[in-house]
């Protein structure tokens, strides 16, 4: 059980720095485009701001997850990983492009920040059970949930 739990933590901590990592590159990026496209794209330029930031960043975030994170993956985790990227952007998208409405004196940045930790905490969970779940996983998943199972003993 300690094992599992260090292992846990292990996990979680490279993934922070993992995530931290594409953060920066993510939140530089979107600063970058989202001045540059602003009046070229009043209405729009956060949604492409975010896109083509969390693109580049995503790149970055996969090859670390699947290589040092998580240290596994199948020949569909990065189809799976796309998807999350997908549903991730849409609802960055939406939820600053929301809140910079309703919060105008708020910099689009500082509200992606918030909106994207919460995204962050979900991300990590979605990752670990789904993205990259091989057998190593559902194994460790297994034995995390042994104790639970009552032991019956065998009839005579």
């Amino acid at each position: 059980m300690k094992k599992i739990r260090k292992e846990t933590y292990r996990t979680f901590g490279w993934f922070t720095l993992s995530a931290v990592a594409s953060f920066a590159i993510d939140i530089g990026l979107f600063w970058v485009f989202s001045r540059w496209l602003e009046d070229d794209s009043p209405v729009m330029y956060i949604t492409f701001a975010t896109v083509i930031a969390r693109t580049m960043s995503s790149v970055f975030n996969y090859t670390v997850n699947r290589r040092l994170v998580f240290k596994s993956g199948s020949k569909h985790s990065f189809l799976k990983y796309a998807a999350l990227v997908l549903f991730n952007m849409a609802a960055s998208a939406a939820l600053v492009t929301a809140l910079h409405f309703l919060f105008k004196f708020m910099n689009e940045a500082i509200l992606k920040v918030f909106v994207d930790f919460g995204l962050f905490i979900a991300g990590f969970l979605i990752q670990r059970t789904w993205v990259f779940a091989g057998k190593k996983s559902v194994r460790r998943h297994h034995q995390t949930h042994q104790h639970l199972t009552p032991k019956i003993p065998a009839r005579k």
